[in-house]
């Protein structure tokens, strides 16, 4: 029975892969990265003397912003467009269950963004040996934890496309990513405020994730050193959220009638 659920959820990861690696969208939206990346010498090269922090902090911060693009642009539509051309019908026809179909369509688009962002990381690992920093290891650290973030925003995406179409898909993903790294300072901001404010902010601040989390960006940028515990710790906390928005992912999408 575990081979069978591995195949089936193999199978529809592949084909999630093969589908969004085709898609020109990408391409065009990687391209500007190239671009984006380039261009981080020129804004380093007018920074008097900070030329490498800028390229790490730009860079760094370039990867971030176009794997978001990547992964809410193609999360969004991801199970609504199976619905919408009737494939669905065809697939759930076999021995393939809405989990393995939810989990399949996980696996392969994080699949698909991780082969953009390694792409995106070459370059900017590049860039940075090209201006004398060498082989920049923290780095890959902080684009570690972006993909943790990614991860988790793909099966946000996928558990909103169960029930909403892509355009809304995306706008909940946007807020949520907004709400996600504004929560510490929303706890902040509430600290003298009413007891019920208080409450409400702290049921958001627990309910939703906490991005904020995933972002070493500055950090590395500074070359201050990552505890070990803590990228444990990140890491944990990223795979609650995955399970259980992948588990209600599936038990909507199963509810829902087709």
């Amino acid at each position: 029975m575990n081979t069978i659920f591995l195949q089936n959820v193999l199978t529809v990861a592949k084909n999630t892969f093969k589908e969004t690696v085709r898609n020109k969208i990408l391409y065009g939206i990687l391209a500007f990265a190239l671009v984006y990346m380039l261009f981080t010498l020129f804004l380093g090269s007018i920074s008097l003397g900070e030329d490498l922090h800028v390229i790490r902090s730009l860079g760094l911060a370039g990867i971030y912003l176009f794997s978001i693009i990547i992964t809410v642009f193609l999360g969004s539509s991801l199970l609504y467009k199976e619905i919408e051309r009737k494939t669905l019908y065809f697939v759930l026809s076999k021995p393939v269950s809405h989990a393995h179909l939810v989990l399949g369509k996980f696996f392969g688009l994080l699949a698909s963004v991780a082969v953009a962002v390694a792409g995106m990381a070459l370059v900017y690992l590049s860039v940075v040996a090209f201006k004398g920093g060498g082989f920049d290891v923290l780095a890959l650290l902080s684009i570690f934890y972006q993909m943790l973030e990614m991860a988790l925003l793909i099966a946000l995406s996928i558990f909103f496309s169960t029930f909403s179409m892509p355009l809304m898909s995306t706008l909940y993903a946007v807020l949520i990513i907004y709400i996600g790294h504004s929560l510490d300072l929303l706890v902040s901001s509430v600290a003298k405020s009413s007891v019920a404010a208080k409450a409400i902010v702290k049921v958001i601040y627990y309910l939703l994730p906490n991005l904020s989390k995933f972002d070493i960006r500055d950090l590395v940028a500074y070359g201050t050193h990552i505890p070990f515990t803590q990228t444990l710790l990140v890491i944990a906390y990223a795979l609650v959220y995955i399970v259980v928005l992948l588990y209600m992912a599936s038990y909507l999408f199963e509810k829902r009638e087709l």
